[in-house]
């Protein structure tokens, strides 16, 4: 079963800058296994308007995997037979109040500047999966999402770093414990074997 599902989206001014190091990166975050990455899209938006989907050597990336972009895509209406937008796709539902849903992935498109271009990751929480499912147990429903803004972390971001500081200490010296308890239980051991002796 699927742990909750995110869409994230960043918009990039040019392609000038791509060096073939967000992939990699990707790859670094997947490694902790509390979350992977289901699919990510690179398009971008050609000076006449037309939406296109970037491959792997546009972004700098020497190989790529054929099926990358493959369901993003299909949220975004692309044909990856000729790699454009189909337009046949149109007439999604409505945006719901909660969530991205698919006429939102397809704004994203829409709404980029020519020249531009824009990632979208699909990002599963695996952690989450098992409070998704007690928070649904209990009859809980979702009623907001997202990731603070800049302007919120402006607000109590003084707070946040001293409770990170804080929960990292408590990290850091629990870790001291477990490793001093396990010297002297060791400590205990070679007594016990020396009297043995």
């Amino acid at each position: 079963m699927l742990g909750p599902v995110q869409v994230v989206a960043f918009q990039f001014d040019s392609l000038d800058k791509f060096k073939g190091g967000i992939v990699e990166k990707l790859d670094e975050v997947t490694a902790l296994a509390a979350v992977r990455i289901l699919d990510i899209l690179f398009v971008a938006k050609e000076e006449n308007g037309d939406l296109i989907a970037l491959e792997a050597g546009d972004l700098g990336e020497e190989e790529g995997d054929e099926f990358l972009g493959a369901v993003i895509g299909e949220l975004m209406g692309f044909s990856f037979d000729d790699g454009n937008v189909d337009a046949a796709a149109d007439g999604l539902e409505q945006a719901s109040a909660i969530g991205i849903s698919p006429t939102d992935v397809r704004q994203i498109g829409h709404d980029l500047a020519p020249g531009s271009a824009a990632a979208l990751m699909l990002i599963e929480h695996r952690w989450a999966t098992g409070l998704r499912d007690e928070i649904r147990a209990a009859g809980g429903s979702m009623v907001a999402q997202g990731f603070l803004t800049m302007e919120g972390l402006a607000i109590v971001g003084t707070q946040l770093t001293a409770t990170a500081d804080a929960i990292e200490a408590i990290e850091v010296a629990t870790a001291l414990e477990v490793e001093a308890t396990l010297a002297s239980l060791q400590a205990l051991e070679t007594i016990e074997l020396a009297r043995e002796v």
